[in-house]
């Protein structure tokens, strides 16, 4: 009986070893065929995704160019005109200079700006 176990395995032994390779090299297969498609997915999801950075950022500039805009003295004496404000420039007497001292210097640093704001 182990006579006719020893011939059988020695009989299907080579099949059993062939089939076992081809099952690793269709799953080795398998899986650089997966890897590549994910590979491409993520490729076109980054070049959307460079391309809507691309969009934001020519956004963002235009809106910052049109807030520098918008803060310059010409374009804020327009507006004042057009909606009738009547503002006008605070009298000497009205500006309050104050002076910022930093906590850890007392003495009072003459090459640093004073800040000005008005009542």
């Amino acid at each position: 009986m182990t006579r006719r176990n020893g011939t059988m395995l020695a009989r299907f032994g080579p099949a059993v070893k062939a089939a076992a390779i081809c099952l690793v090299t269709c799953g080795l297969g398998l899986g650089y065929v997966w890897q590549k498609q994910q590979i491409a997915q993520l490729g076109k999801e980054i070049k959307g995704l460079e391309t809507r950075l691309g969009d934001l950022n020519k956004e963002n500039k235009e809106l910052g160019d049109t807030l520098a805009q918008l803060k310059s003295p010409q374009v804020l004496d327009q507006l004042v005109k057009q909606w009738r404000l009547e503002l006008e420039m605070p009298r000497p007497s009205q500006v309050v200079v104050l002076e910022e001292k930093s906590p850890t210097r007392a003495n009072h640093d003459s090459s640093r700006p004073t800040r000005t704001a008005s009542r």
